[in-house]
């Protein structure tokens, strides 16, 4: 009787431990993992280089995902990049078109300090991709 009464006390305490060390999830938006964000970049970067040799300038969030498409390519990201809910991906290029900034970002709610802290990817025609958070926030596991 006691060996059971400690199995079940070990096997609850395990239960207990094991929910405290698994994240929660704050909305109902499913997170898109770091690794993700840093690979969708990466294959936009590579695509930015290829769609300038092809057409003299950079491309901009439409010209990108049109040239995705034609290409069959959209499938190759591990994110879905025409709608990469809850995040939005950012394209702008300079009116000559010979820079690029992008950015895959969840928009923040002033309202709700729980949107303020998710993981950012960011990148330009340099090609160095950079990972952010808001000021005063935990650092993101990577």
């Amino acid at each position: 009787m006691k060996k059971t009464g400690l199995l079940l006390f070990v096997v609850m305490l395990g239960a207990v431990l094991f929910g405290e060390s698994t994240p929660r999830q704050v909305s109902a938006q499913p997170e898109i993992l770091t690794a993700k964000l840093i690979n969708a970049i990466r294959l936009l970067n590579t695509h930015e280089v290829s769609y300038k040799h092809e057409n003299g300038r950079y491309a901009d969030r439409d010209q990108m995902l049109a040239l995705l498409r034609l290409k069959g390519l959209l499938s190759k990201s591990p994110i879905d990049l025409e709608s990469p809910q809850p995040y939005e991906l950012t394209i702008t290029t300079t009116s000559d078109g010979m820079h690029y900034q992008m950015t895959l970002q969840r928009p923040s709610d002033m309202n709700d300090k729980s949107t303020w802290c998710k993981t950012a990817a960011f990148s330009d025609d340099r090609g160095v991709i950079f990972l952010g958070q808001a000021i005063d926030c935990e650092a993101a596991p990577r």
